[in-house]
């Protein structure tokens, strides 16, 4: 485990990877962090500082600057944010002015971390660095050996993390090239740690700290291995079960609040720093080409590229409205010049998306009537961008395509999910008990009629409701709300949850459709809004949960999002 510990170390970057998992390990070695790494702002040298206790038992400043990787000759000694010039501004600048005032008494240790080896060339060289100026001030070493020691006696200490989730992880990290396998062990994982739980505060706390630890280590060997599938996949449901673990146990203010909304933040961070990644690198840049997505599928099999581009515009979809999320919530921490490209940034993600809408046709012709979730995250993020042009003709192809393949029996919706079985949809449709089966209920038409509506007010549904009156009249249209039970159930799904709105109706104008839902909307609003996501202002966990555990989006949304449509 040391190995694997220490090998994640040194492939972690210096800015946002390093430094953002070692104000964790410091307060859970019991140390007072009291500045953090920041973008933009002057360090002096100092990466991090924090007050405790050092192994001979005296209280002491420990002044942190931070390499990642091996440090090097190159890394040593040269450009401004090389060790050598860090810690002479150290000694010249941040220890005479920059010390607050009741830690001036304390002693000092300046902390030279690195994520991997000192290199034997530079040992020499840093040792002599270290007794020209021993009289003046404390030199420690933390390398990645050191930090693997402190990780596993801190963090994964045997007390904390068990023999059976420390396995559990590396069987994850070893089948990082089987997605899958990789994902179920780290869900075995998690229902371990979170069965063991302790009761107190500092338990949570340092639950959630693993949480994000582990998706590191993942992510860190999954980018060794140009594969993100697994650490997306499960950095997502550590966010789940830490959000989860902060609802439960949230206090209301004080140091333990503080920690747990760090924790919480570090791992909602971490996923969408992966989630970027992902999107950067392996979808949008095939976005402007005529089916580039769904060559890169790599499938002759069509359910396989349907299936697969609908699951991605989920993931891209969802990363857009966080990142709309984090722009409304961050605007007094960002220039007017920062803010412009951040929104820029995401514009040109909305049109991207559109152009892989537009590029890869399997995205028009839903094979899983659950691909409302799908459908209904991107038309949100649509609605948040503005762009209800392509929200009206991506759900008017949808259903004309739909209504084809009623008309055609080749792979229309159905409510079938199992691989084996959606391989085998469609039946001959003499075969009637199969297809009153695969076509008892939909989601998926009311999701297109009503934001199909929202985007064109003045929208005939005449075709539509012609095909399922002679096609499928015994189908139930329903949406989902949520119940009594959700809070508990929704972020980690323990068990079955929320209610079904049915019997829809669907008409020429759907303007009792968009009545029916409305009206639930203020019926059960007080309900959606005991969600503790929904209470705290975190919205995108409901979406993320919803996605990640194929539960339908809960038609409240439409209520919170029907004056952008206006």
């Amino acid at each position: 485990m040391k190995l694997l510990i220490k090998e994640y170390l040194a492939a972690l970057k210096e800015r946002e990877e390093l430094d953002a998992i070692l104000p964790d390990l410091l307060s859970e070695m019991g140390f007072h962090v009291y500045s953090r790494p920041t973008v933009g702002v002057r360090q002096h040298g100092v990466d991090l500082a924090a007050v405790g206790k050092d192994q001979d038992g005296h209280k002491k400043v420990f002044l942190f600057t931070v390499k990642s990787g091996d440090l090097t000759r190159s890394s040593w000694d040269g450009p401004v944010q090389s060790v050598r010039p860090s810690l002479n501004e150290i000694l010249d600048s941040y220890i005479p002015h920059r010390i607050p005032q009741e830690y001036t008494d304390l002693p000092v240790a300046i902390c030279v971390v690195v994520g991997g080896d000192i290199k034997q060339d530079v040992d020499t060289d840093l040792g002599n660095y270290e007794q020209k100026h021993k009289d003046q001030i404390e030199f420690q070493r933390w390398d990645g050996d050191r930090l693997a020691n402190f990780i596993l006696h801190g963090i994964l200490g045997e007390n904390v993390l068990s023999g059976n989730a420390r396995t559990l992880l590396r069987k994850s990290v070893a089948l990082l090239d089987e997605p899958e396998a990789a994902y179920q062990y780290f869900l075995e994982m998690l229902k371990k740690l979170r069965s063991d739980l302790g009761p107190q505060q500092k338990d949570r706390v340092t639950l959630m700290r693993q949480l994000n630890l582990c998706c590191w280590v993942l992510y860190a060997w999954a980018r060794e291995a140009d594969n993100l599938e697994a650490p997306y996949r499960c950095s997502e449901l550590a966010m789940l079960y830490g959000w989860d673990i902060f609802a439960k146990s949230f206090p209301k203010s004080g140091d333990p609040a503080k920690a747990m909304i760090l924790a919480l933040h570090n791992l909602i961070a971490l996923h969408l720093a992966i989630a970027n990644e992902f999107a950067g690198k392996k979808l949008l840049p095939h976005a402007a080409v005529k089916d580039g997505l769904s060559n890169a599928v790599n499938s002759r099999f069509p359910l396989d590229v349907n299936l697969a581009l609908f699951e991605l515009l989920g993931r891209l979809s969802l990363t857009g409205i966080w990142a709309h999320y984090q722009i409304e919530h961050q605007t007094t921490e960002q220039t007017p010049d920062e803010l412009a490209k951040l929104i820029s940034n995401l514009d040109e993600c909305a049109d991207r998306i559109i152009q892989i809408i537009n590029n890869n046709s399997a995205l028009v012709s839903p094979i899983r009537d659950d691909h409302s979730i799908e459908i209904g995250l991107t038309c949100i993020f649509f609605a948040l961008r503005n762009r209800m042009d392509s929200i009206r003709n991506w759900t008017n192809q949808c259903l004309d395509a739909s209504c084809f393949a009623l008309h055609a029996n080749a792979a229309y919706p159905c409510i079938l999910t199992e691989y084996h079985e959606l391989a085998e949809h469609p039946k001959d449709r003499a075969d009637k008990d199969y297809f009153q089966q695969a076509t008892a209920g939909s989601t998926l038409i009311p999701t297109l009629c009503i934001w199909h509506k929202l985007a064109n007010p003045n929208a005939n549904f005449k075709d539509l409701l012609n095909t399922l009156e002679n096609l499928i009249p015994h189908c139930t249209m329903q949406l989902w709300i949520t119940n009594e039970e959700s809070e508990q159930h929704l972020y980690v799904h323990s068990h079955d949850h929320g209610l079904a709105v049915s019997g829809l109706p669907i008409t020429e104008s759907c303007d009792e459709l968009m009545d029916i839902v409305f009206a639930e909307c203020k019926t059960s609003k007080e309900q959606f809004k005991s969600l503790s996501a929904i209470r705290l202002g975190y919205w995108p966990i409901v979406l993320a949960a919803c996605r990640h555990h194929r539960v339908p989006l809960p038609l409240m949304f439409w209520e919170s999002f029907t004056p952008l449509c206006a």
